[in-house]
């Protein structure tokens, strides 16, 4: 979603997949490189210009990278890695009132056909640790959903 949600407010994407997943980030309108050793330097080799901000979603150590590619800490946000503060990145959350009022803004181009969510898979409520089990390997295209029973 957040490809989707960058494209539809024109931004230029660059996002991190392993090779398997680069079609699809091509598909979702993102410019994809693969993550780990070196992803800095296959970030600039493919950006147009500067990388002028960074969305972490894995959390899994990228910080020091992102933080360099942008020039700085204050064009980083979080929403997976709880040691940002180490690295001066803001960490994204927020309250019940805030999240309602994103999540409808979010919402609007979904219900206007503008972006399209992608469901990896769903799970009834008693299925629950599978979907975790699964969200915890990494290796999710999509969203996991748990439904009631």
């Amino acid at each position: 979603m957040a490809v989707q949600l960058a494209r539809h407010l024109a931004a230029t994407v660059i996002g991190t997949a392993s090779e398997r997943n680069h079609a699809y980030l091509r598909a979702l309108g993102a410019e994809p490189v693969t993550y780990g050793e070196g992803f800095a330097e296959r970030v600039r080799a493919v950006a147009a210009k500067r990388v002028d901000a960074a969305f972490d979603a894995a959390g899994k150590g990228s910080l020091p990278p992102l933080v360099e590619l942008v020039g700085g800490p204050d064009r980083v946000v979080t929403i997976a890695d709880h040691r940002a503060a180490e690295h001066g990145v803001r960490f994204a959350s927020a309250g019940p009132d805030a999240i309602r009022e994103r999540l409808e803004q979010a919402a609007a181009p979904v219900v206007s056909g503008g972006l399209t969510p992608s469901v990896a898979r769903t799970h009834s409520l008693s299925r629950a640790t599978d979907a975790h089990r699964e969200s915890a390997g990494g290796h999710v295209r999509g969203k996991l959903i748990i439904t009631p029973n």
